[in-house]
């Protein structure tokens, strides 16, 4: 016998509530698997309910598989399984997802788990951070931006709300196309695919070209987060040193003589970590070494916009006249990096290729950010906001190489002076067996350690500042606090300033 009322002024429904008290029942085991329940017309005379209200609970039960619902007979208690409940805890698995994942994304999965446990703990509010390229938000052009987002809304929302093109929106194309045009690079928007950043781009190029077994030359240190791509991809790595000029083009041509390259990947402009940028000469001779051997030539223009001082060098891409480059670029390092808006400029049949394996893997990138950036840079705001950028981190490099002068001693590190970018790359003169990282917690200071950027052990002690977040006066008081550091450390070896 059933034994519960219904509550007429309760605020679930009758048939809710029958539920509910039914799957009570079955979990405190008044109910088990194999009993029978009353019929509609029963049960509903003992609750002093509609029929179809019943009948409406039974169905809810039978839809969820607690109870089986046979023609002609009342409805049978179903052994359930049991719905995964989730904690605090992290559950357990019954897979071994070490054995289900390629060898390769195991790697790649370690390597996560180094580089970036730091990250998931929350700095100290006193802690000056140079070791990330974060763009500092108090930067952000956003009521500009959220106009232009207003608008196209207004305008074209409905169909931006659509599937888009799998190249990406015309216009950003046809505008970045007129973009790229003023640093020298002719092309047109049927050359460029709008991509998820940079990284994305990166991604794309190697899910295209990538072989196991074949090698990628890169630069000695090199940005980080394309090392574990190439593993991903199964790519072996030709380490190629960073010289004061840029990669040592000598030992890539003897590289390129003894054993043949699939990829040359590069950073020509404020090289991620060192942020040196190469000369005309440096450039010619790389593509030239690219034409000789067949190399196809990645360039990564992560921060082409933001050379603020000396002499302006055109990109690789602007002498390829054999269509043997494919270059990378992103809004998201002088713009805002959440809206996650780069792309690739190559020969259009790469370009055609790229856009086939984007079409299958995510279909096409979101239309709306698209055609707001496309608005935004054809009513002027970019060029605006990157002439306020340049006149806001040249002051902020300049800050930043001279407190380095007037607190580091050239006996403790030597450092790299950037004509533009965030980054500047130290070299410890010695480097001592110490905790660095507890060493530059404890003066509240943060740096990005320079192991990252190898894909083999270096031989030394290298650290990167960014400077993309930070003022001026948070700059200055960061190198201060590093100072003190160093100080602690090389005066225990008797170098101090």
């Amino acid at each position: 016998m059933l034994l519960f009322e219904v509550d007429d002024r309760a605020p679930q429904s009758k048939s809710r509530q029958i539920v509910d008290r039914l799957l009570e029942m079955m979990r405190n085991g008044a109910l088990n698997p194999g009993d029978r329940l009353p019929s509609t017309r029963k049960l509903a005379e003992l609750l002093r309910v509609h029929r179809s209200t019943v009948a409406l609970a039974y169905q809810t039960l039978w839809s969820l598989g607690y109870v089986d619902l046979l023609r002609g007979a009342a409805p049978v208690v179903r052994n359930r399984v049991r719905v995964a409940e989730t904690g605090d805890k992290e559950p357990l698995s019954a897979i071994d997802w070490s054995r289900v994942a390629s060898p390769a994304a195991e790697e790649v999965y370690r390597l996560f788990l180094t580089r970036h446990s730091r990250r998931e703990h929350t700095p100290s509010p006193r802690c000056i951070s140079f070791e990330f390229i974060k763009m500092d938000p108090r930067l952000f052009p956003a009521d500009q931006f959220r106009a232009s987002l207003s608008r196209v809304f207004r305008d074209d929302g409905l169909s931006l709300l659509g599937y888009g093109d799998a190249q990406g929106y015309e216009p950003l194309r046809e505008a970045i196309a007129v973009r790229m045009r003023t640093h020298g690079i002719s092309v047109t928007r049927e050359e460029i695919l709008i991509t998820n950043g940079a990284q994305h781009a990166l991604d794309l190029m190697l899910r295209m070209a990538a072989r196991p077994g074949k090698t990628v030359a890169v630069e000695s240190p090199c940005y980080g987060d394309i090392l574990p791509l190439l593993r991903q991809y199964e790519l072996d790595i030709a380490e190629i040193p960073m010289a004061d000029d840029g990669m040592n083009l000598d030992v890539l041509e003897d590289r390129c003589r003894t054993s043949p390259l699939h990829l040359i990947y590069t950073m020509p402009n404020f090289q991620n970590p060192t942020g040196i940028t190469t000369d005309q000469a440096h450039r010619e001779r790389l593509l030239s070494i690219c034409s000789r051997y067949e190399v196809p030539l990645i360039e990564d223009a992560f921060e082409e916009e933001m050379k603020y001082s000396g002499r302006v060098v055109l990109p690789v891409k602007s002498m390829d006249s054999g269509h043997r480059v494919i270059y990378c670029g992103t809004f998201s390092k002088v713009l805002f990096p959440g809206i996650r808006v780069g792309w690739l400029a190559a020969h259009p049949e790469c370009i055609r290729r790229l856009t086939a394996i984007r079409r299958y893997g995510e279909l096409a990138p979101p239309g709306l950010l698209q055609a707001a950036l496309a608005t935004f840079c054809s009513d002027g705001w970019y060029e605006k906001h990157v002439s306020m950028m340049h006149r806001v981190y040249r002051k902020r490099m300049l800050t930043a190489l001279a407190a380095l002068e007037r607190f580091i001693s050239t006996e403790w590190a030597r450092w790299t002076k950037p004509g533009g970018g965030y980054l500047i790359w130290l070299s410890m003169a010695s480097h001592p067996p110490v905790d660095w990282e507890n060493i530059l917690v404890s003066e509240g200071i943060a740096v990005a350690s320079g192991r990252s950027f190898f894909s083999s052990d270096p031989t030394g002690t290298f650290f990167r500042l960014s400077i993309s977040s930070l003022n001026e006066a948070e700059i200055e008081e960061g190198i201060r606090r590093l100072a003190r550091a160093f100080h602690k450390v090389y005066e225990r070896k008797g170098i101090a300033k």
